[in-house]
C-alpha cells in the first residue's frame, strides 16, 4: 500500500478533497513513525488508531475528522470485497507480469 500511494489509493477510493487529505495525513503519519503499509490490513488498522487518536495528531498534522476516517474505512472494505487485496499486498505487484513478451524480449499478443 506505501508504494500505492495516498493520491492514487484517494482516485481508487473516489475519495473527496478532505477526504483525500486525510488520506494524505495517515500516510505521512505511517511515514514519520516508520510503519510500513503493506496491505489493506495495515492501512485500516493505522486509519483505525488515528481516527480514535485524533486530537493526539492534530496539532502536527491537521484536523482529522470522523466523517473522513469512516469514508476511507468504507472505501477499503469495498475494495477489498471486490478482492483487491489480491493486488495490493505481498509480494508487490509488479506491471511487468502482466506484460507478455516474445522469445526476442518483444511484447507478444
Amino acid at each position: 500500500m506505501s508504494d500505492l500511494g495516498p493520491l492514487l489509493l484517494a482516485r481508487l477510493l473516489n475519495l473527496n478533497e478532505v477526504q483525500s487529505g486525510v488520506l494524505n495525513i495517515i500516510f505521512r503519519i505511517a511515514d514519520d513513525r516508520g510503519l510500513l503499509l503493506l496491505d489493506f490490513k495495515d492501512l485500516r488498522a493505522i486509519t483505525q488508531y488515528i481516527g480514535d487518536n485524533a486530537k493526539a495528531f492534530q496539532n502536527q498534522y491537521g484536523n482529522i475528522s470522523s466523517a473522513s476516517v469512516g469514508a476511507i474505512q468504507r472505501g477499503l472494505l469495498t475494495l477489498e470485497q471486490q478482492g483487491a487485496e489480491h493486488f495490493f499486498g505481498e509480494p508487490m505487484l509488479d506491471i511487468e507480469d502482466w506484460m507478455r513478451l516474445d522469445e526476442n524480449g518483444k511484447g507478444g499478443d
